[in-house]
């Protein structure tokens, strides 16, 4: 044992005499991007229990009800496990339901004992409803007791009561002797800031929570302890680990008889670290205030009485930073609009010609077409079915050139490309072959949209982003109409990440919401920055430079082209400085509480400013509109890029 065995039995004398407990410190705070707290730290004073290890069951029970003298609980919310615990907390009480119990749940076949926590659970299964009828009053004894209970050895855990008033702080202080373990102390809730960001903040859990399930083995790993408040959901989540602060770590020792001997600090704890975002709430609630003001007008009309909202995504196309996430979610049923900034990467919906710039770019990477090649326009006509057309078909056939098919948005000359890339180059009345060539054929679609972000993650720092709806099953119909964007969906960031990459000729970079962490000042607000938050190039699209720039030049005769076909001069009419654009007008439908079926358009529009020197990106998508006719979204678009000029002049 003192020879061989001396490392095992050194060990196992260290881990029984020693035992180090942590405590979590304050959370640090998430502020926009001119420093405005969206997120605080709201202190109380609490009252705190710390277990001893030699405090038993009657004792705490004992503790709890001397307690509930000077604190308030207006609610409890026990358990009938918790019940059962504060019934057999007297040893007294256990005995004798335990001596109650068959035989063969106390003993096994050879007439020993049961394992302890067997025996245990049997006498709480043995318990009746009768025997843990409780008054209201005694269930917030019960209620302060399992909270204490749930303790681990030398933890100290704020109890959850009413807010402590001046008087029961004094009055718990002045009764210290006869509530062993309990104290008062500072302790913090997180309060999220009520501003239109509030939906991507994210929320944090209680002490009484601790760590979710599913994600307690990762963070027990990384040195949490069961009881720790972490982020569950987006910011809050995504920057846990800078937003936890550090944890304090003490080393208690015992002596042979389990007595506190020493208690050493061998971790100071501090503040959290701070995140500063790309936002600034000024520039984002005046992108809300548009957006409701517009979507109220086409409520009013009765055009969006079957649109599930309206959202618009800002970008800096050389950064990746969000420079505005905003949105409304409509409630079909009842009418109500709410603000959800989080639709913005959550919801997903047919884009329309929006993307017809990467259809282009799946012609030039698959060589079907060569630089600004001319294509006639014309109705696609397959055999037996109804032909396709563009929506000035009507003027007649002619010859359109690549950005000539983006600035009118050509339907036909964009199934044209996804035919030849099928294999099947068209010929009027020509009967589809539906063979294997077509999961090859989507997949090179889809993965040139991927360059541009449609379809896969953008990459945002946010947890739980959706990619968009991107059907596995389809028909040739299908990838046909994929080809002008009226089969998979697409989230609003995602269509932002598409107009950023174009501004900036064609470099995919990942969308980011936080600017930089930072230290806390004297005061414990926002201090200087520690580390600057960038987005990342995730793929070059694979483009010669001419390529990219005859898009860019589709996209800037979108909005400033002489031609009667241009499609989004309304765009330009009152903006402040010049806009490249692509409009998209989804065919969709939507269904009257009477069951009548009606014609709807999605309006979308994908943009940037200024033409010659991009600085942001837009999109704006308003669905399922009964208008067909509707220009609110070009309006929205127009009004967006006027106010950012006013507040952040672009040359």
């Amino acid at each position: 044992m003192q020879i061989i065995n001396k490392d095992f039995y050194t060990a196992k004398l260290a881990k029984a005499s020693q035992k180090v407990i942590t405590n979590s410190s304050v959370r640090g705070q998430i502020y926009d991007a001119k420093g405005v707290p969206l997120v605080e730290n709201q202190v109380e004073q609490v009252a705190t229990f710390t277990r001893s290890n030699k405090m038993t069951a009657r004792q705490m029970k004992e503790v709890a009800g001397k307690l509930l003298q000077w604190v308030t609980v207006t609610e409890s919310d026990v358990t009938p496990r918790e019940r059962a615990d504060y019934y057999l907390a007297d040893p007294e009480v256990y005995a004798e339901v335990v001596k109650k119990l068959p035989k063969e749940q106390r003993l096994d076949t050879d007439g020993n004992f049961l394992d302890e926590s067997l025996i245990y659970n049997s006498a709480v299964a043995s318990l009746t409803e009768e025997q843990l009828a409780y008054s209201d009053e005694e269930l917030k004894v019960v209620e302060l007791f399992s909270q204490m209970n749930a303790a681990a050895y030398f933890e100290t855990v704020n109890l959850v009561t009413d807010p402590l008033t001046a008087e029961q702080i004094a009055m718990i202080a002045a009764n210290e002797a006869d509530l062993p373990g309990i104290s008062t102390a500072s302790n913090w809730k997180r309060v999220v800031v009520p501003t239109s960001l509030a939906s991507i903040i994210g929320t944090v859990t209680t002490q009484q929570a601790g760590l979710p399930e599913e994600d307690a083995k990762e963070y027990l790993a990384k040195g949490y302890s069961f009881n720790d408040r972490v982020g569950t959901a987006y910011l809050e989540k995504q920057y846990e680990e800078v937003l936890q602060g550090q944890r304090e770590k003490k080393e208690i020792n015992l002596d042979r008889n389990g007595n506190v001997e020493s208690i050493q600090t061998l971790q100071e704890g501090s503040k959290g670290k701070n995140i500063k975002l790309t936002i600034d709430l000024a520039f984002q609630d005046g992108v809300n205030a548009i957006l409701k003001r517009h979507f109220d007008s086409e409520l009013a009309t009765g055009s969006a009485r079957y649109s599930e909202g309206v959202y618009a995504v800002v970008m800096e196309p050389q950064t990746g930073a969000v420079l505005a996430m905003a949105g409304y979610s409509h409630d079909k049923k009842t009418n109500e609009v709410k603000e959800n900034a989080l639709g913005t990467v959550t919801n997903a919906f047919v884009p329309g010609s929006i993307v017809k710039g990467a259809t282009l770019t799946a012609g030039w990477e698959n060589g079907i077409i060569a630089g600004n090649q001319v294509l006639t326009d014309q109705p696609i006509q397959f055999a037996g079915s109804t032909p396709i057309t563009s929506w000035f078909t009507a003027f007649g056939n002619r010859n359109i050139s690549a950005v000539e098919a983006l600035q009118y948005s050509s339907n036909t000359y964009m199934v044209q490309l996804a035919l030849s890339i099928l294999g099947q180059p068209y010929i009027p009345g020509m009967i589809l072959n539906e063979n294997d060539s077509l999961g090859a054929s989507m997949e090179k679609l889809r993965g040139t949209f991927g360059e541009y972000g449609l379809g896969v993650p953008t990459g945002i720092d946010l947890p739980l982003e959706s990619t968009g709806f991107i059907p596995k099953d389809y028909t040739i119909a299908n990838y046909i109409t994929n080809s002008f964007g009226q089969f998979d969906n697409y989230t609003p960031m995602q269509m932002a990440q598409y107009a950023a990459t174009v501004a900036n000729g064609g470099r995919r970079i990942s969308p980011h919401i936080a600017e930089g962490i930072y230290a806390n000042n004297a005061e414990g607000n926002l201090g200087e920055l520690l580390e600057p938050i960038a987005g990342k190039e995730l793929n070059q699209v694979n483009l010669s430079a001419d390529e990219m720039d005859l898009i860019q030049q589709g996209f800037y005769l979108v909005v400033n082209g002489a031609s009667g076909f241009t499609t989004g001069r309304a765009i330009g009419e009152g903006a402040s400085v010049s806009i490249s654009a692509k409009t998209g007008t989804a065919e969709t439908f939507v269904t009257t509480e009477s069951g009548q079926i009606l014609d709807a358009v999605n309006t979308n529009i994908v943009s940037y400013a200024p033409s010659a020197n991009p600085q942001i990106a837009v999109a704006v998508i308003l669905p399922n509109l009964t208008d067909l006719e509707s220009s609110t979204s070009k309006r929205i678009t127009t009004e967006i890029i006027n106010l950012y000029q006013s507040l952040h002049p672009m040359r």
